[in-house]
């Protein structure tokens, strides 16, 4: 029978430590504060990195590159200050905060103006180069009368310009478009042959046809505005005929077969 008392085997013992190679150790310690260093490195590259950052937009956003000329060219019709203003580029902004693309829209809304490239030039100017339109017609007459381009586009007053005339129902503002038909006439009388073109006085949509009236009442009948440098020579063909002054109309809406007629007054 068991004496109920509890055998103790001998006591667990720790194995004793190996001492570590010196070697070993040192180049722990060696790697260690390598990669400490590395860190150090990384943190200090970021650092550079956002105070050359901050600098720089320091520098931008600073009196040093502010817009202090706006310089305008080709705005003969338009006017610089008009076109300054258009662009809405005030002085004392920052150079790099101008929105090229945005000031060129507000330039190419005025109505003398076809195209507008704004150039911004460090550190203090912007540039503003204007194409402007060409005056192919006046739409109106009287105090009213504007310039129009080959597009249909009215410009300004027609004052004292001495081009041909588009007969228009409505007059438009500058800025605005001529009707569909007067649109049509004014294209058409913008690619006739100077030979012929130069002669006209008023351009007109005549039911189906585009008619012309030349400065000395002749009317020559153009149908549509297709085949224009043959029917061209083809009135040239006939004015040039002994007896214009007693010419009253020319067809040349079919140029193989233009016809004239003549005044009653030629025939009496």
């Amino acid at each position: 029978m068991s004496s109920g008392l509890l055998t103790r085997g001998p006591a667990t013992r720790r194995a004793p430590a190996v001492p570590m190679d010196p070697r070993v150790q040192a180049r722990r310690v060696e790697v260690a504060r390598d990669q400490g260093r590395r860190r150090r490195r990384r943190l200090l590259g970021v650092f550079a990195v956002l105070l050359v950052a901050g600098g720089a937009w320091g520098i931008t956003q600073s009196p040093l590159m502010a817009v202090d000329q706006v310089a305008v060219s080709g705005a003969a019709r338009s006017g610089d200050a008009a076109v300054r203003q258009a662009a809405g580029i005030s002085k004392g902004r920052p150079v790099v905060s101008v929105d090229e693309a945005a000031a060129e829209a507000r330039v190419e809304a005025l109505p003398w103006v076809a195209s507008a490239q704004v150039t911004s030039k460090l550190p203090h100017a912007v540039r503003i180069r204007v194409t402007e339109r060409e005056p192919v017609a006046v739409a109106g007459g009287g105090p009213a009368a504007v310039l129009v381009d080959r597009t249909g586009q009215a410009l300004g007053p027609a004052g004292d310009a001495r081009l041909p005339e588009v007969v228009t129902d409505k007059v438009p503002a500058p800025g605005e478009q001529l009707a569909d038909n007067s649109r049509e006439a004014v294209a058409v009388l913008a690619s006739l042959p100077p030979e012929l073109g130069e002669q006209v006085a008023t351009v007109e949509r005549h039911r189906s046809s585009l008619l012309l009236t030349l400065h000395d009442g002749i009317e020559v009948e153009l149908g549509d505005g297709t085949r224009l440098q043959a029917k061209s020579d083809a009135a040239v063909a006939l004015l040039e005929q002994a007896g214009r002054d007693t010419i009253a109309t020319i067809d040349v809406s079919v140029p193989g077969t233009a016809a004239l007629t003549r005044s009653e007054a030629a025939g009496a």
